[in-house]
C-alpha cells in the first residue's frame, strides 16, 4: 500500500469526532453509498476525493444529518499522516478520538512500517535499513524527500548536487551529496508495501524563495561541474536552460504567488522579457552575447 491510497477521515457525531484510517473502496462504501447509492455520485466522490492529493489543505465534506457529517481527503504524505494521528486537523473544544477498530487493517500496517506510532509519534524501538538506488535525476523531475516534501529538480549542477525547489514553499535549496535511497524495516525484506524510495542529501544550502536575488553563474561555479563554454552557441544554450528554469517556476501552479513573481522579475532582470518568442528573437540577435566574453575569462581563470 502507497501512502496516496490512505484516506484519512474524520467522522462528526452530535458534538464529537472519530478519527480514523480507510482506503477509497472502503469509504465509499460506507459512506459513498449510505449518502446516495448511485455509479454517478460514486464517480463524483472520486473525482473530488482525487482533487485532495493536488492540495493539502482540501477536504472533502458529506452532510448526512444536522448531528452527522463526514470529512475525509487521501494522504500525501508522512508528514500529513503524522499531524493527522497527532491531532493538527482536530478543532478546538471538540473531543475527538483515533478509532482504531474503525480503519483498515492494511492502514494500520502502513503506519506500523514507518515507524510511527498510532498518535504520530515515532517509535524509536523501529529500525530502518538504506539501500542506495541509481538514479540520473533529470531537470523538472519532482522527487519526493523522507520528511515528506516534494523537491523540483530545478536544475544538475553535477552528477549528485542538485539546484532544488519545495514545492509547497518554493524555497530553494542546493543539495550536495544527493542521491536515491530505498527505505524499509531493518530484518525484513523490501517489497512494494513496506518499502519507500526517496530522495536524501549529504549537506544543504538554502537560498530562500527569492530566484530574482540568486546568482545563478556563482552556484553553477561553487556546486557545477565546470563545462567550457568555448562557442557562442554553448553560451547561447546555458541561457536557454536558465530561461526554461525560471519559465517553469512561473508557470508552476503549486508554487506560492509571491515565488512566480520573484521568478518573473529574475526574467526581466537577466533577459528583459518574459515572452518566448521575444526572448528567442533577442537570443538570435545576440542581444545576450556580451556575457560571452566574460564567462569565456572566468572558465579560464577557473581552469588555471
Amino acid at each position: 500500500m502507497k501512502l496516496e491510497d490512505i484516506v484519512l477521515v474524520k467522522e462528526h457525531v452530535k458534538g464529537r469526532t472519530l478519527k480514523y484510517l480507510s482506503t477509497l473502496d472502503d469509504f465509499l462504501m460506507i459512506h459513498g453509498r449510505r449518502k446516495e447509492d448511485s455509479m454517478v455520485f460514486a464517480g463524483q466522490l472520486v473525482m473530488q476525493m482525487a482533487s485532495t492529493l493536488h492540495d493539502d489543505g482540501k477536504w472533502i465534506a458529506l452532510l448526512f444529518s444536522e448531528n452527522k457529517s463526514v470529512e475525509a481527503r487521501f494522504c500525501t504524505g508522512e508528514s500529513q499522516l503524522r499531524d493527522f494521528l497527532g491531532g493538527r486537523f482536530e478543532e478546538v473544544n471538540v473531543k475527538t478520538m483515533f478509532d482504531e477498530s474503525l480503519c483498515n487493517a492494511c492502514c494500520l500496517d502502513k503506519v506500523i512500517s514507518l515507524g510511527m506510532r498510532m498518535d504520530g509519534s515515532t517509535n524509536t524501538k523501529f529500525m530502518f535499513s538504506y539501500k542506495p538506488v541509481d538514479a540520473k535525476f533529470e531537470q523538472g523531475e519532482v522527487l519526493h524527500n523522507f520528511n515528506g516534501s516534494d523537491y523540483k529538480v530545478i536544475e544538475k549542477l553535477s552528477a549528485d548536487n542538485l539546484l532544488l525547489m519545495e514545492q509547497r514553499s518554493g524555497n530553494f535549496t542546493v543539495a550536495i551529496g544527493a542521491g536515491m535511497y530505498m527505505r524499509y524495516p531493518k530484518g525484513e525484506e523490501p517489497t512494494e508495501d513496506n518499502a519507500m524510495i526517496c530522495l536524501e542529501w549529504n549537506h544543504g544550502v538554502y537560498l530562500g524563495n527569492t530566484p530574482s536575488q540568486f546568482d545563478f553563474s556563482d552556484i553553477r561555479q561553487r556546486y557545477g561541474e565546470i563545462e567550457p563554454v568555448e562557442t557562442i552557441q554553448d553560451f547561447r544554450q546555458k541561457l536557454v536552460e536558465q530561461y526554461e528554469a525560471l519559465k517553469r517556476i512561473t508557470r508552476n501552479p503549486i508554487i506560492p504567488d509571491n515565488v512566480k513573481k520573484e521568478a518573473e522579475n529574475a526574467l526581466y532582470d537577466r533577459f528583459m522579457t518574459a515572452r518566448d518568442d521575444t526572448f528567442s528573437d533577442k537570443l538570435q540577435d545576440g542581444a545576450y552575447d556580451k556575457g560571452f566574453i566574460t564567462n569565456s575569462r572566468v572558465q579560464k581563470e577557473v581552469a588555471r
